[in-house]
């Protein structure tokens, strides 16, 4: 077996969704997003600890065929669709999934569908207040509203998507957004005989903009352990931990070199040299080599030498006590993934996403 696995923490799940909870007043309600296989951490396996534990009301994936998946592995949870491009719609009312709609192209589809066949169908609306990804503007809205009152579509939520929620810098911009969201809302609900829901904010707008908590959040990585407003940092902990073992340690000599291309170098006068089961192909990133960045073995810190391989990795472990066997952090409560995508010159949800599909995730 692949020693190298990604051990995730239902406790540090459940604290998470909790501290998010407690931001709330307790009309609001909150989804989770699982999407992009729960963001590495296995989506089935974290919707399961999610429903088993009964403190979350929404799920939310990208795509119709993720919400499906967990739909047959019993999930019962609603689950809403971000991005669920084109549409079946007989596939859609079969698993009870909840579409997105945000374009007119996406609408005409829709529309032209012949719903009695199909049964109810619930969507939410989404508006590009300013991220300009995916939404209606204010003047498609009155076409768009009334093509969905003639068939028969419930609009059950009215959502859009925050640009730059963690940046204090932009945060005009926010509210602008906001303000341009509530007008459309407006525009929107004079149409209906009923209030759809409303939910503009991610995981850092839960926490820095209360006021527009609404009537449902979206928590994403913050569940994972990182608040990315990086004010309640430390009410979060670490779903994930990275591990690997020691497959063989050299004892090298000054001006021997290690792995691929003979990029590590041996500059003192001996050295001991740890191979890792661990490599990119597993998502530990060739970006880390070359003492980009560290591990964390045995209580102390141990940096990267020479090139990451596909399979492998080396560490140098002249200070450090260790053996063949032996367990080696990778992420985790030592080494984060903030400092892992420093040195990977990116963000710490790619790091984590990154985590490929032959490594075993373990639930504890």
């Amino acid at each position: 077996m692949h020693p190298t696995k990604l051990i995730i923490s239902s406790g540090a799940l459940r604290n998470n969704v909790a501290s998010y909870k407690q931001q709330l007043a307790g009309h609001t309600k909150l989804m989770l997003m699982i999407k992009a296989f729960g963001y590495g951490c296995g989506d089935v396996e974290i919707a399961k600890i999610l429903e088993e534990q009964g403190i979350v009301d929404y799920l939310g994936v990208a795509y119709i065929n993720e919400g499906i998946a967990l739909r047959e592995e019993g999930i019962t949870l609603p689950i809403m669709v971000m991005n669920p491009g084109i549409i079946d719609l007989e596939e859609v009312a079969a698993f009870n999934l909840e579409l997105t709609i945000y374009n007119p192209e996406q609408l005409a589809q829709l529309i032209a569908t012949n719903l009695q066949d199909i049964g109810e169908v619930s969507v939410h609306f989404k508006i590009d207040s300013g991220m300009h990804r995916l939404g209606f503007h204010y003047d498609e809205i009155k076409q768009a509203v009334q093509k969905l009152i003639n068939n028969k579509v419930t609009i059950k939520g009215v959502c859009t998507h925050l640009a730059s929620s963690p940046e204090s810098r932009h945060d005009a911009y926010t509210r602008a957004q906001v303000t341009y969201f509530d007008k459309c809302y407006c525009l929107l609900t004079d149409m209906l005989p009923y209030k759809p829901m409303r939910h503009v904010l991610n995981s850092a707008g839960i926490v820095r903009f209360p006021e527009y908590h609404y009537d449902l959040v979206r928590a994403g990585m913050g569940i994972y352990g990182i608040e990315p407003a990086g004010i309640m940092q430390h009410k979060f902990q670490p779903v994930g931990k990275f591990v690997t073992e020691i497959s063989q340690i050299n004892k090298l000599k000054q001006g021997d070199t290690v792995g691929y291309v003979r990029e590590g170098k041996i500059e003192e006068k001996e050295a001991r040299i740890a191979v890792l089961a661990v490599g990119y192909a597993d998502g530990y990133k060739r970006l880390f080599g070359n003492g980009k960045a560290f591990v964390f073995i045995n209580g102390q810190r141990a940096p990267v030498i020479g090139n990451v391989c596909m399979d492998m990795t080396f560490i140098d472990v002249s200070q450090v006590s260790c053996k063949v066997g032996d367990e080696v952090e990778l992420f985790g409560p030592n080494i984060s993934l903030q400092e892992l995508a420093e040195a990977a010159d990116t963000i710490d949800y790619e790091i984590l996403t990154s985590v490929s599909a032959r490594v075993a995730r373990e639930y504890v």
